[in-house]
């Protein structure tokens, strides 16, 4: 069939049917194009492309239709495609019309589809258009191996084909079948797990597909098979877990099943008990793939059977008989475990509670036929006596099969919490069934015992009576088959839990963290700079306080919201009375009674009560405004969460975050929320092993006096209005005292959402998503670069501060001296009366210190002010290295060759003019204040862009005026590399080079707040203040902030004016207004006249009318632009509206 005469290395030409066959992409060409193939595959190789290929690839896996023998040889490599031809080409389809198939059904189904298609080997000439159909072809002789051609390089390249074929066999071998390692290998976690001997030779596709999750209906999209009995047990075990969680939950005394979950996190924690049940129902029944061995025993075999059973009448919806179902059970009685274990391993456990008023909601009074056979089929499986050997259990064998992944073994890591779902799963299955036992009237129970042995032997008839109370019980199957030394199921989990932890614990981690260029820290892939992180951290409590003040309490600048009185407000941590909190004291004088503030202010403005008013209505208000209203009060606390994550140390869990209340609540007990010396500080009393050690950690996170200020604002004046706006609109019975209770419109509070909500505000800011254990890792990681080893944070708040004990070592000596430590003393020894119960000085002010350092390290200036006001604090490494960077920074620029730089900025081809070169001496030199003339062209700018592209380390902030004038310097530094941003305060430019701003917010709190935060970190270099002729306006209507702008003097770095319109004779008031004194500054002056530039004044006289005026107007500029082409004219206006109509007919743009 082939030509080899036309052979070539690359193509092989069938004379049959006019065709080429490109050896490479193993498809046909055809002759006509043959030269756009090699121009487009194979560029490098067009001269090569002669020699002549063996062969097509023969694939193995075709089905031929069958509907229609005679007429129809289709074939496909897909069943979709198969499947798809059979319906629309022979109207026929395999499943039938509608309905769940039952298994009966599924086995005719599997048999009509081998009868309607055949395996056959097939090939095709072309990979698309016509032609592109497969054809059968004879099974390749594998005896008969194909010839390799003459040609020597034809030969070789045949050779490395069959190389890198065989090469990949091994390789996706290696990938997808589970093989025996070399004996040199050594994993004691798979030693101990004996996983590599069970399920040695399958196929790890196979075993993963075997446990996923079931669909009841096919999949129009992806035509996934559809398992109804499968759907079906997937779904009998979610409801039997969710049922006997609750059941739990109803118990009281029932110690020993703590920790128990909520219902969110059962969905979670069943989903092994799930994946082994499908394992079982896919292995069961015929399969073509190798499976791993297991056998039931007869009493598993019978509950299998009759949950089977269950299943398939669930699908086809007959109804069961109680009866029938009843004798099977009282076989199957007895088989349960549960025991108590302490949960190291196990991910936090989050308690949602049931905000006040509402209930869980109604549920099931006893458990559905399918639950309750597979309750039974699930006790069967715990309720097996290992004799000889592990594998011996089917819960083992599945078991096994959860431990594969994709790509290898799940290890000691990821195991042991699955593990832990199934035996916490287990126990309230084991309790549920102990009710199940124990019937209604737990007096009634006559019947013996006999199903309380082993359910893997048998045995005679037991006289022994069964006991009578579910808690006998549970505590009898506990002691048969649940705790170590029963040899069951539960020992083999429990012990290789045990082993995995030690494992782990005793194991480092995988690192993320790295540091780059001194303050870039990476994190998987995250990466951002500290001033980024500041930035971000200063932008959110920007936006919160504006959304605070401005849309929550309507404030203005007629109108600000009052002060909070730090000084004078007082706390009793002593004071448990419900419902009280530090603004109940009565030594606090708040200035305004925060119960009637708010309320009081919208009643005053018409247009803020006109937005809640809506007459005709019962309540009185409108609804959907309130609605808009809560909307912003939840973005609100959504921010403030994670503001108060970010700002209070060392993160918090998330549920120790929301378990955070601002009052005393009965069954609560204490608040969260104090003062204390005029700092806020949140003090958490949850972590994540309470519900198994019942230890109570006591932990102080300290807030930022911006942060808390919020705090105590929203507390004071938005609380009291928002909860009787939903007492009103919502008629709710009570209302919750935590800081982030469900929202009116009943959607909760969960750790996802607060993850979801620090994933948004780092998107919005860092362009990066972080999580909630993400940002823990990365915040102890900055802490241990940039903090103190004393204050640095601690892997876990457990961990003992050694460093911390030194530095207080002289404190504690007078403690030694009365015969205890100091932690006893703050325990039992003269502790204060306002001490807070638990509290312990010495840790109080170990958690202080920490936070404290922490808010002076993300620049607030509370932080600072209190490092000032204590003497005995030592500086923290991020104080001495931002000292060191700013002295290396300064010592390189004043070493800098500047025209060298210059060059290397602007091209071989720049050069100084004027007094540039003498004024950026000065720049560099540390002079201050300076103050350059220099015409308009003339280079001003460069002063000020050179050093910043110098040394990009510091940040230079540059106070523009024009609008325009921003632009152009943004778009300059951009060209030049230049880090250049435009002043933004919901986004602080704090990793920027340099940083434009205009005249109104330099001398505004936000901005000098950003500059309080850049001096604390040593990255402010320099104030440039352009035009700086603007200090002189007169006219103190149009922009006075541009007179204030001498302020800027007080942050005490270095100023620099730059200007091309200042008078000798204005000099004097200059400084004075800028509070320089003359013989500090040092002037430099150019020649600012310009020859190229006249006045003219044309005077018109008063009788002529606007027309004539617009008409010489008109005839000027026209004038003009003919006469000078290339160049600008800018027309005046003394109104907006003559501007736009001079503009309308110039046909020009127009502002105003």
């Amino acid at each position: 069939m082939a030509e080899s005469t036309v052979g070539g290395q690359h193509f092989e030409h069938l004379v049959e049917y006019a065709l080429a066959v490109c050896r490479e992409c193993q498809h046909g060409v055809l002759p006509s194009h043959i030269k756009s193939h090699v121009q487009r595959a194979h560029p490098a190789k067009r001269k090569q492309a002669k020699a002549i290929a063996e062969e097509l690839p023969v694939y193995k896996d075709g089905l031929m239709c069958q509907v229609d023998p005679n007429h129809c040889h289709r074939i496909f490599r897909k069943p979709e495609g198969i499947r798809k031809h059979w319906r629309d080409v022979h109207s026929w389809s395999a499943a039938g019309k509608g309905g769940h198939p039952t298994r009966e059904k599924q086995k005719e189904i599997q048999e009509r589809i081998s009868q309607h298609c055949k395996k056959v080997h097939c090939q095709r000439l072309l990979v698309q258009g016509q032609g592109s159909q497969y054809f059968q072809v004879h099974e390749p002789d594998e005896n008969n191996p194909n010839v390799v051609p003459v040609n020597s390089e034809a030969a070789w390249a045949q050779v490395g084909e069959q190389m890198a074929r065989a090469w990949e066999t091994i390789e996706k071998r290696a990938q997808t079948t589970i093989q025996e390692g070399e004996r040199d290998e050594v994993n004691p976690w798979l030693e101990r797990t004996q996983w590599l001997p069970y399920l040695v030779g399958i196929e790890r596709p196979d075993l993963l597909a075997c446990i996923e999750e079931p669909v009841a209906e096919p999949d129009a999209r992806q035509e996934q098979q559809a398992e109804p009995v499968e759907a079906a047990i997937w779904a009998a075990m979610d409801g039997l877990a969710r049922f006997s969680q609750a059941s739990v939950i109803d118990q009281i005394g029932v110690f020993p099943l703590q920790p128990y979950m909520d219902k969110d996190a059962v969905v979670k924690h069943v989903r092994p008990w799930q994946q082994m049940l499908m394992f079982f129902a896919r292995t069961q029944k015929e399969h073509a793939w190798k499976s791993p061995k297991y056998r039931f025993t007869r009493r598993q075999r019978e509950a299998w059977e009759a949950l089977m059973e269950e299943a398939e009448r669930e699908v086809d919806g007959e109804e069961g008989h109680e009866e029938e179902m009843g004798e099977a059970r009282e076989e199957l009685d007895e088989e349960m475990m549960d025991e108590e274990m302490m949960d190291e391993g196990d991910e936090a456990m989050e308690v949602a509670e049931e905000e006040p008023g509402q209930g869980e909601g109604s549920r099931p009074k006893k458990l559905s036929k399918i639950q309750k056979a597979c309750l039974e089929f699930c006790i069967a499986l715990l309720n097996n006596r290992i004799t000889r050997r592990e594998y011996d259990s089917p819960l083992v064998c599945a078991l096994a099969v959860l431990g594969v992944k994709e790509d290898g073994w799940k290890g000691p890591e990821q195991y042991p919490p699955i593990l832990s779902a199934v035996i916490k799963i287990a126990r309230f299955m084991v309790v549920q069934k102990g009710l199940e036992m124990s019937g209604p009237d737990e007096d009634s129970g006559d019947e013996t015992d006999d199903d309380l042995d082993d359910s893997a032997y048998e045995s005679g008839p037991s006289q022994r009576r069964r006991p009578k109370g579910c808690l006998q019980l549970v505590q009898r199957m506990m002691d048969r088959f649940i705790v170590r030394g029963s040899h069951s199921p539960m020992q083999w989990m429990l012990d290789l839990r045990t082993y995995g932890l030690k494992i782990h614990y005793n194991t480092t981690t995988r690192g993320h963290v790295e540091w780059t260029n001194g303050d870039e820290l990476l994190y998987k892939e995250l990466h951002f700079s500290m001033a980024q992180f500041r930035g971000m951290v200063h932008g959110l409590a920007s936006e919160s306080r504006r959304l605070l003040t401005e849309e929550l309490m309507f404030s203005s600048k007629a109108a600000p919201v009052p002060a909070v009185p730090w000084e004078s407000i007082r706390d009793n941590p002593t004071d448990e009375r419900p419902g009280w909190n530090f603004l109940k004291d009565h030594r606090t004088r708040m200035p305004v009674d925060g119960e009637r503030w708010l309320f009081e202010r919208v009643g005053k403005s018409a247009s803020i009560r006109s937005r809640f008013m809506k007459p005709g209505t019962q309540s009185g208000v409108d609804r959907q405004a309130v609605e808009r209203y809560m909307d912003r009060v939840v973005e609100f606390r959504e921010k403030l969460a994670v503001l108060m994550h970010m700002t209070g140390g060392q993160p918090a869990r998330g549920p120790e975050l929301l378990s955070v209340r601002h009052s005393n609540t009965v069954q609560g007990g204490h608040r969260n929320i104090f003062i204390e010396d005029g700092m806020v500080v949140f003090v958490t009393r949850y972590h994540k092993g309470y519900k198994v050690s019942g230890d109570v950690k006591i932990i102080h996170r300290y807030l930022p006096r911006e942060v808390g200020e919020l705090v105590v604002w929203y507390m004071w004046l938005v609380l009291p209005f928002q909860q009787r706006l939903e007492a009103l609109v919502w008629e709710k019975e009570a209302v919750s005292s935590h800081m982030w209770p469900a929202d009116p419109s009943g959607r909760k509070w969960t750790t996802d959402r607060l993850r979801e909500a620090l994933k948004r505000e780092s998107r919005i800011a860092m362009g990066q998503e972080w999580t909630f254990a993400g940002y823990r890792e990365m915040a102890i990681g900055i802490s241990r670069r940039f903090l103190r080893g004393s204050t640095a944070f601690q892997a876990d708040e457990g961990e003992e501060n050694k460093e911390w004990a030194e530095e207080q070592a002289g404190d504690s000596i007078a403690d030694e001296q009365a015969g205890h430590t100091s932690h006893v003393a703050g325990l039992v020894y003269a502790r204060g009366i306002m001490e807070q119960s638990g509290a312990v000085a010495d840790r109080r002010q170990q958690f202080r210190a920490s936070s404290t350092d922490w808010h002076r390290f993300l620049g607030f200036q509370a932080g600072v002010d209190d490092q000032r006001r204590s003497s005995k604090r030592k500086r923290a490494p991020f104080e001495s290295e931002a000292d060191e960077a700013r002295v290396d920074r300064w010592q390189r620029l004043r070493k800098m060759d500047a025209r060298a730089q210059l060059k290397r900025m602007m091209g071989e081809e720049a050069e100084f003019r004027g007094v540039q070169e003498a004024a950026i001496k000065a720049i560099t030199a540390g002079e201050s204040p300076v103050v350059a003339v220099m015409p308009t062209g003339a280079g001003k700018s460069l002063l000020f862009m050179l050093p910043a592209w110098a040394e990009q380390g510091g940040t230079t902030v540059v106070v523009v005026p024009l609008i325009a004038l921003r632009g152009d310097m943004a778009q300059r530094c951009k060209k030049l590399g230049i880090s250049c941003v435009e002043w933004q305060s919901r986004r602080p430019p704090d990793a920027a080079a340099v940083v434009l701003v205009t005249p109104e917010s330099a001398v505004g709190e936000e901005f000098a707040t950003f500059l309080n935060r850049l001096r604390a970190t040593r990255q402010l270099d320099r104030i440039i203040i352009n035009e700086c002729h603007i200090v002189l306006n007169r006219q103190y209507t149009f922009r006075k902030q541009m007179q204030q702008l001498g302020k800027l003097v007080a942050v005490e770095t270095q100023m620099f004016m730059l200007t091309a319109t200042l008078p000798p004779s204005e000099e004097d008031e200059l400084f004075r207004r800028m509070h320089f004194e003359r013989g500090q500054v040092r002037m430099f002056r150019a020649p600012t006249a310009r020859s190229n530039i006249a006045y003219r004044v044309v005077r018109v006289e008063k009788e002529r009318k606007r027309q004539e005026v617009e008409a010489t107007v008109l005839a000027m500029v026209q004038q003009k632009v003919r006469k000078y082409k290339s160049g600008k004219i800018v027309v005046y206006g003394n109104s907006v509206p003559k501007v736009k109509g001079l503009a309308e007919k110039l046909k020009c743009h127009a502002s105003g």
